[in-house]
């Protein structure tokens, strides 16, 4: 049913009677005629329909009888209306939906036996069901294949001009890439301007392609569709949670698809607000890493300084032995752990358990340390939190939405769309701030250019515009009033004139956002690397949240303030207790109740509270050699950090360094042992998506070589060092969290939860406000005149990305900075030209590059990749109440070699 929602999600359209084959059905006036048709379980071909897009009726299929017409009606891209009496089915709607698709095959090669949709074409469904056997004035296009694409490739012989991929592009992904162009006769589709198709390669078009008329370069003639084994398995870039389809043959991973296809057309359109089935770059061309040449495949042991194969018994064997040493000659408190989160929730919960009750300590960490900590403690700590309040629909039907610091199609791209099918459908105004042209910013209504790392100002003046300007709720405020005294006593001295001016944004401006924010009736704000992986990122998710308070914007339907996350398990990994600070469930670490309850659960002694540390404390005491040995599953800090956290140093000192990794990063090379874990494609488990959702994460393929799942790794591990942990599956710990943790495991349906700061307001909050309100300077700025950013890219994630082939071919390292056009000239420097890029760590040589995403006075530079090793440019500053290192931006010098 594909029924547009009203631009108002509060709001239902009028309702109409009509008759649909002698039956009376109601529905909403104004909506698609084949929509209400479908709406009754009737379903009628349509080879150019699909329920994401408004219909365009170009394939003459969905015909239908409306009684006062002579002739056929399409009934896709006619409008429901009161009175009309509509036939759907009888000889002459048959006869004139053959004669359509005769028409479609009479120019269409008829190459099945090469063509990749060959029994997945439905074409070749519609030709069979109507009987068309012969054709009589059949004739070839004979246009040439367009090829031009590092992704896709147009076979316009077979194109029946349905125009779904192009306007799946412009309707629900607004990019608008695809275009119709007459050429030699036909309407052939074509990128903009006829050139080669150079877009977000998120192949929606192909997904929705009806034909093999679009064809994916990476899996071409590899296949057939029957010949494939397809398993439902979650993405393993980014904390999106997207659903998508492994699909392999001969233990080989031939392609990935999602549930947006031509074949899932029908739908309640206003289902989309929860995803409509797609899915990005990342997961449907990124798929080449997990059988990659350069998987680890075999346990590695240093021997005379080299790694060396082992076989696991005997890997297994010496392991354990060097832990049992380390932990008896120098105590529980010289291990520590670190793991990636894009292990599973159950590897995750196993990992804590592991560190805590075999090895004895509370040293670890996760990556969620990289950002997302700033976030869950800020937002634990004021309503009582440990996540985001709101999911994609929310976002979707949001009438107002913030976006701070986020370059949200780059790092979260189907959250994006969320965002996109806002404004588009709901017609929801968008505010973007940030300091780069991000692509949000180009579709949003209220897009702002900040100056870098002025973000935190930026928030301080829309505070001190809400309450200047009484754009305060009276009732939210009037339960806390010493609390909302204090909030205005800490503004009382900012200035919107001197903020104006350390920002970039006008007076103006911060009246304007606020307006827009305390006026709708749901307002959401999200806030991304801009805010929690920078400087003060805590006290800055705080001061979002005084926002959200005073213009009555917590725990409201459809309000609140949000993150998103950058690799697919942080939420996770919180959950799970891979923090210093938190057992399984958040809670608190340090709770005598808390520690009580799990000490009985797990059958063992805990570490004590004092001799906790997170990623960056454990990273200083493997260089003061007060740790010994660290356990690293799939996080390469080595790779990650740069030069001034003196990692390698720290490593070096070590006398026990595990590593259990699909590759041999940067850091497994410097291991004594290295261990070969699996993807998530050869095994099972759940992920949390950044909504809450649990998601299933199935195996596809066997593990590759002698690889093995984390879970099973660990289980080895803790057994052979004395415990009796008898998980012979990833559902057997999954059973033990449900035990510890019930409900926790929701369908993939996110938990409900309410922001609750009574208490946050009621005690202490009068002391802590009064710091958060300084006005902070920027630092460097006056001595050097460009902010150097790193960040993400959309086409690639973390460092696991580099590692699939089809992502390199789109977007390989350039080695280069971006810079905006205007800088570069007035610098007199061109495309490739070497500049000497200066901070005050140091300097390097490196070519540049125009990019027209970057805002004057900045340049960037991807921090998926070290060479040049740009990252060792930077400062560290470590946040005080969360540990979250931030090392993304610094100022810097040019200059021309």
């Amino acid at each position: 049913m594909g029924l547009k929602p009203a631009t108002n999600p509060d709001v239902e359209a009028a309702r109409i009677e009509l008759s649909i084959d002698g039956k009376s059905v109601t529905a909403q006036d104004g909506v698609s005629l084949y929509d209400v048709i479908s709406m009754t379980g009737k379903i009628i071909p349509a080879m150019c329909y699909h329920y994401t897009f408004d219909p365009f009726g170009s394939c003459g299929m969905c015909l239908v009888m409306q009684e006062g017409k002579k002739a056929p009606v399409r009934s896709c891209t006619a409008k429901a209306a009161a009175g009309m009496v509509i036939r759907t089915e009888g000889e002459d709607l048959f006869l004139a939906r053959k004669k359509a698709v005769e028409k479609h095959l009479s120019v269409h090669p008829l190459d099945c036996p090469v063509c990749d949709a060959d029994g997945h074409c439905e074409l070749q469904d519609m030709a069979f069901q109507h009987g068309v056997t012969n054709l009589a004035s059949a004739k070839q296009k004979l246009i040439p294949e367009d090829t031009r694409s590092l992704v896709l490739d147009f076979n316009m012989n077979r194109c029946i001009a349905c125009a779904e991929c192009i306007n799946v592009c412009k309707d629900v992904l607004m990019i608008d890439a695809l275009q119709f162009m007459k050429k030699g006769g036909f309407n052939q589709v074509v990128a903009k301007g006829d050139l080669a198709l150079d877009c977000e390669f998120c192949g929606d078009c192909l997904a929705v392609c009806p034909v093999g008329a679009i064809t994916n370069k990476f899996s071409k003639y590899l296949y057939k569709p029957w010949q494939m084994k397809t398993t439902t398995t979650t993405c393993n870039y980014c904390g999106d949670g997207c659903q998508l389809y492994l699909e392999t043959k001969d233990e080989e991973v031939v392609r990935v698809t999602s549930p947006l296809s031509w074949k899932n057309k029908w739908g309640d359109r206003s289902e989309t607000a929860k995803g409509h089935g797609g899915i990005c770059v990342r997961g449907r061309f990124g798929f080449e890493n997990l059988d990659s040449k350069s998987r680890l495949t075999q346990p590695l042991v240093r021997e005379g300084g080299q790694l060396v194969q082992k076989p696991w018994l005997d890997t297994m064997d010496l392991l354990v032995d060097r832990f049992t040493e380390i932990k008896r000659q120098y105590g529980p408190d010289a291990i520590a752990g670190l793991v990636t989160a894009r292990c599973t929730n159950e590897e995750l919960y196993l990992f804590q358990k592991l560190m805590r009750t075999v090895f004895g300590t509370n040293q670890l960490d996760s990556s969620a340390r990289y950002g997302h900590m700033n976030f869950v403690l800020a937002s634990k700590h004021a309503v009582g939190l440990g996540r985001t309040p709101n999911d994609w629909e929310d976002l979707t039907k949001a009438k107002a939405i913030i976006l701070i610091g986020s370059n949200i199609t780059e790092t979260n791209p189907l959250t994006a769309v969320r965002i996109k099918e806002a404004l588009r459908v709901y017609k929801a105004q968008v505010v973007t701030l940030d300091s780069a042209i991000t692509n949000m910013a180009k579709l949003a209504s209220h897009p702002f250019l900040i100056k870098p790392g002025t973000e935190g100002a930026v928030i301080d003046g829309l505070v001190k515009a809400a309450i200047d300007q009484d754009f305060v709720d009276e009732e939210t405020v009037g339960k806390h009033p010493h609390a909302f005294e204090a909030l205005k006593s800490a503004v009382a001295d900012v200035s919107l004139e001197r903020l104006a001016a350390q920002t970039g944004l006008s007076v103006d401006a911060f009246r304007e956002i606020v307006a827009i924010f305390a006026e709708s009736t749901r307002s959401i704000i999200l806030c991304a690397e801009g805010i929690v992986r920078r400087t003060n990122g805590y006290q800055n998710v705080l001061k979002l949240m005084d926002l959200a308070w005073i213009t009555g914007k917590l725990g409201r339907t459809g309000c609140g303030v949000n993150t998103v996350t950058e690799e697919p398990n942080e939420q996770g990994a919180v959950d799970m207790g891979v923090a210093p600070e938190f057992f399984p469930g958040q809670a608190r670490f340090d709770d005598p109740a808390a520690r009580d309850r799990f000490a009985r659960a797990w059958e063992a002694p805990l570490p004590p509270t004092g001799s906790s540390a997170h990623l960056v404390e454990i990273l200083k005491r493997c260089k003061s050699g007060q740790i010994k040995a660290l356990y690293v599953l799939g996080e390469n800090p080595l790779a990650t950090l740069p030069a001034s956290m003196e990692v390698r140093a720290g490593l070096e000192r070590l006398e026990l360094l595990v590593v259990q990794d699909p590759f041999l990063t940067d850091t497994a090379k410097m291991a004594h042992f290295a261990l070969p874990a699996c993807t998530y494609a050869e095994k099972e488990g759940t992920f949390t998506n950044l909504e809450g959702r649990v998601l299933r994460v199935r195996q596809a393929m066997d593990p590759l070589g002698e690889s093995l799942p984390d879970w099973h790794i660990m289980t080895s591990l803790a057994n052979a060092m004395g415990c009796q942990w008898e998980y012979q599956s990833s559902n057997d710990i999954q059973a033990e969290i449900m035990k510890l943790l019930p409900g926790y495991y929701n369908l993939g349906q996110p938990r409900q939860v309410l922001p609750v700061p009574d208490q946050y307001l009621s005690t202490g909050y009068e002391v802590e406000v009064k710091a958060r309100y300084r006005p902070t300077p920027l630092s460097g700025e006056l001595t050097r005149p460009f902010a150097l950013l790193m960040g993400q890219v959309l086409m690639h994630s973390g460092k696991l990305s580099t590692q699939a082939s089809g992502l390199i071919t789109i977007a390989p390292n350039t080695g280069k900075l971006r810079m905006n056009i205007q800088d570069m000239e007035r610098l007199g420097l061109h495309d490739g030209v070497k500049v000497r890029l200066i901070s005050d760590r140091g300097s390097l040589q490196l070519g540049v590059q125009p990019d027209q995403s970057i805002a004057p006075g900045t340049c960037f530079f991807p921090e998926h990749f070290n060479e040049p090793p740009v990252k060792d440019l930077m400062t560290v500053s470590v946040d005080a109440t969360t540990g979250v290192p931030s090392f993304k931006q610094i100022w810097v010098s040019i200059e021309q070699v």
